[in-house]
């Protein structure tokens, strides 16, 4: 193990890959680790920081197969099912009780599975600027990652890009990357009609992953999860307007839904005082239980 100031880090065993995993803050009496990861963003020593300063408890990062210094010894395709396989299989190996696993953006539907596959490995869930079918907020002119947004259709509607039923299923074969002049990074289905598109570059890892998250649909099973939930959300995030977020809540009988005023996507990752003061009442709950 190696101590980075006052994280440590460690690699961790599940089989058929090592996964790098970071740990620090303070423990708190009757609160459970947290976990937080997420499918193509690496986490580190910062990471952990600033989410233990968030929820004023010990948190772990786990940085799942072939993201940050995480590898893999099988040549298996990795699915979101199978990242979740693997953090339950990290938390037993390294000889945890049930902890509450955080979710932010992308890292929310590894929440959602997580609840589905192994609820007895959870203590609670943080599902974090997240929502239950990708392609269906991709499908809403509000969200800024969609083809159909203001700020994108006309380029496409130019290019021969836009299909009204393009996001109508979740086949996730023969998806590509396009550049696209005036507009950025799209990614469609080979020859086909734009179904994502994103300003900003990616990273590779990102670029990766995200026709495996096209995928995601948790609608049909969501409302049967009975993990005690908390739902976060910022009104003015950009990518994720805030109705696709409460329907998360909504849908799940056992949840509560915190949105926070004015705050963009991931409100955690800007230190909001408001996104801080409802992860830390929701642990504290949480830790009541116990």
């Amino acid at each position: 193990m190696k101590t980075e100031g006052t994280v440590e880090r460690a690699l961790v065993d599940v089989g058929s890959a090592e996964l790098e995993v970071f740990t620090g803050g303070v423990a708190l009496a009757n609160v459970p680790m947290i976990c937080a990861a997420h499918p193509g963003e690496a986490f580190n020593a910062g990471t952990v920081e600033l989410l233990a300063a968030t929820a004023g408890s010990r948190v772990m990062c786990i940085n799942l197969r072939g993201v940050g210094g995480s590898v893999s010894t099988s040549s298996q395709s990795v699915t979101l099912e199978s990242m979740v396989e693997d953090l339950d299989a990290a938390r037993q190996r390294i000889g945890l009780g049930p902890w509450i696993f955080w979710g932010i953006s992308g890292g929310g539907w590894l929440a959602e599975i997580y609840g589905r596959r192994h609820p007895e490995g959870l203590a609670g869930l943080i599902v974090e600027s997240c929502c239950l079918c990708f392609r269906e907020r991709l499908a809403d002119p509000l969200c800024s990652l969609s083809p159909f947004h203001p700020m994108w259709r006309p380029k496409l509607e130019a290019a021969k890009l836009l299909d009204p039923n393009s996001h109508s299923h979740s086949d996730t074969t023969g998806l590509e990357w396009l550049e696209l002049d005036g507009v950025g990074q799209v990614l469609r289905r080979r020859g086909g009609p734009a179904l994502l598109v994103t300003a900003g570059p990616l990273s590779a890892d990102m670029r990766r992953v995200m026709p495996t998250l096209w995928g995601v649909d948790t609608r049909k099973w969501w409302k049967h999860v009975r993990v005690p939930t908390l739902v976060i959300a910022g009104t003015a995030d950009p990518v994720l307007p805030i109705a696709h977020a409460k329907a998360v809540a909504d849908q799940h009988p056992n949840s509560s839904f915190v949105a926070i005023e004015g705050a963009g996507h991931a409100p955690t990752a800007t230190r909001n005082p408001a996104a801080g003061a409802a992860v830390r009442g929701f642990i504290e709950k949480l830790g009541r239980r116990r």
